[in-house]
């Protein structure tokens, strides 16, 4: 993991609350540019996917559209997703590694228990971002609008592809990191802020790959108000091409690389934070 602090396991989730909650709020506009880009309709994919234009383009499209409010759509809900679903999710990786003896696997169980507690706000947070008028009355009055209409079973709508790419993300996040910061390490010669940088790159680039399909899927299934399963992925990969489930891509690697390296810069920091407050109440 990032750190060398060992604390226990109730510390670690505070910690990791904090690192994920800080990183989520400093990307936030970056990620409704991102599900802007998933949810276009009757577009390139391949522009929607790599194209570093159709994605600078889309910052001042939205603004002359929607003003500047736009990009912190959902920005609380968020937050709240970050608290809860991040707490989790990183929080939990070196306990679960130790109870079942693998890096990897710690990491897929905690992204798949992060998602039982975050789906909720998740959902909350891509409907607020695809439509910000409905955030007008507050997040929970929204939330409580979603259920009023759609039912109890909304909060959990996308939850196989949340939780899919909530593994795929935690596992392929936490290992390419820490994997990329032995190997990096001897060449940078530090542990400091340009080998955190270079291995977050890293861990981007195979993250936003890995995620990419199961992410737009889910950021599909949550915005309707329809369900979606296999079928729909199908039916999408046949109509729109490969390239579909890549949209997207460049956005979420702007964001996923600064989130990667706030992530864990932060939760190294706040482990030695708690670990000082610890050592001095003894």
């Amino acid at each position: 993991m990032a750190g060398e602090v060992a604390l226990p396991w109730t510390m670690s989730l505070a910690a990791s609350g904090v690192a994920v909650t800080g990183a989520t709020m400093l990307t936030h506009p970056i990620d409704v540019v991102k599900v802007r880009l998933q949810l276009a309709r009757k577009s390139c994919a391949r522009a929607d996917s790599f194209s570093l234009s159709r994605f600078a383009r889309m910052w001042p499209s939205l603004y002359r559209a929607e003003g500047p409010a736009v990009f912190f759509a959902g920005v609380r809900s968020g937050a709240m997703r970050a608290a809860s679903y991040g707490t989790a999710r990183i929080g939990l990786c070196e306990p679960l590694e130790a109870a079942v003896g693998s890096k990897t696997g710690g990491a897929l169980i905690s992204g798949v228990l992060a998602t039982v507690v975050g789906n909720p706000f998740e959902v909350l947070k891509v409907r607020l971002q695809a439509r910000p008028d409905q955030a007008a009355a507050g997040e929970l009055r929204a939330m409580a609008a979603m259920v009023r209409e759609e039912g109890f079973a909304v909060l959990f709508r996308g939850f196989a592809w949340a939780s899919a790419r909530s593994a795929l993300l935690t596992a392929s996040q936490v290992v390419p990191y820490a994997h990329s910061k032995t190997v990096l390490r001897p060449i940078v010669k530090s542990d400091g802020l340009a080998l955190h940088t270079a291995a977050s790159l890293i861990a981007g680039v195979i993250t936003c790959t890995v995620t990419a399909p199961v992410d737009v899927m889910k950021t599909r299934v949550m915005s309707a108000s329809g369900g979606h399963g296999m079928h729909d992925a199908l039916s999408l990969l046949r109509s729109e091409g490969p390239l579909f489930f890549f949209k997207g891509w460049l956005a979420n690697y702007v964001r996923i690389g600064p989130q990667t390296l706030f992530i864990f810069v932060f939760f190294e920091q706040a482990k030695r934070a708690f670990s000082a407050m610890r050592f001095s109440a003894a």
